[in-house]
């Protein structure tokens, strides 16, 4: 298996200032989006710590490990967010001026065959395989913890105020709780890490299809976002695109 990967991020229509960042590194097999938040220039500083200290983190926590068992590696990438959370809020107590940032992280890292997602927040992961799309992520919240416990519908949630409140982010007070799955990996899958701007503008079904007609992920990227900014384009949109390769189309192989 060959590992392949581009990442895009574009401003919108509506925004002066891009708050999104990512990381879409081939070598470590590491990707990451971030969608900041906190006003000013605080959501931009804040997504950017995340792209920058979480793969050094993972990297000297994977260095000193003593196991490296599936279930050692999904413990390690969740205490990697936790520990990078705390510090980041520890870090805007000093400051008046920083308090309150804060950002998502919506994480794939690939190692030994296995795929290691975690998120906090509202950005998402998307699995493309065997042509269906598969959300492998959770929203965290205030309206999806509300459509979970049956106290809300997800089509109201679509429309609720709540759907932006974030019950999970990098930088919370308190300990945070990201979200952690892994999978095995299988040739001609297809991931997707976007920031909620992309999924403002572009239904899951609409998706499913725009990652099936493109057959890069350079080329997935740039359709990705000029499709949502002519849907919508009222947010930050940044999308990563990562093909596992073999001898079959990505998106369609059988298993």
């Amino acid at each position: 298996m060959e590992i392949l990967g581009a990442g895009l991020t574009d401003i919108g229509c509506k925004r002066t200032r891009n708050e999104d960042n990512f990381l879409c590194d081939i070598s470590f097999q590491l990707f990451i989006v971030a969608d900041g938040m906190g006003g000013r220039a605080l959501g931009e500083t804040a997504s950017k710590v995340v792209v920058t200290l979480l793969p050094l983190m993972l990297k000297e926590s994977l260095s000193s490990r003593s196991t490296s068992t599936p279930e050692a590696t999904t413990s390690l990438v969740v205490d990697v967010l936790c520990r990078l959370s705390h510090d980041l809020y520890q870090q805007s107590q000093k400051l008046p001026e920083l308090r309150g940032l804060g950002s998502t992280a919506a994480v794939l890292f690939i190692q030994d065959g296995m795929a290691y997602i975690g998120n906090a927040g509202d950005s998402r992961v998307y699995l493309l395989r065997d042509a269906e799309l598969h959300c492998i992520t959770e929203d965290q919240t205030s309206a999806a913890v509300l459509v979970r416990t049956g106290r809300l519908s997800p089509e109201v949630a679509l429309h609720h105020p709540l759907r932006h409140a974030l019950e999970e982010y990098i930088g919370k007070e308190g300990k945070l709780n990201p979200g952690i799955r892994s999978e095995k990996l299988c040739v001609g899958d297809r991931w997707l890490l976007c920031s909620d701007g992309l999924t403002k503008g572009i239904p899951e079904c609409e998706l499913g299809e725009l990652l099936l007609q493109c057959p890069t992920p350079e080329d997935t990227c740039q359709t990705l976002i000029s499709k949502a900014k002519a849907a919508d384009g009222t947010d930050n949109i940044t999308v990563i695109v990562v093909d596992v390769t073999g001898n079959t189309k990505p998106g369609n192989t059988k298993h």
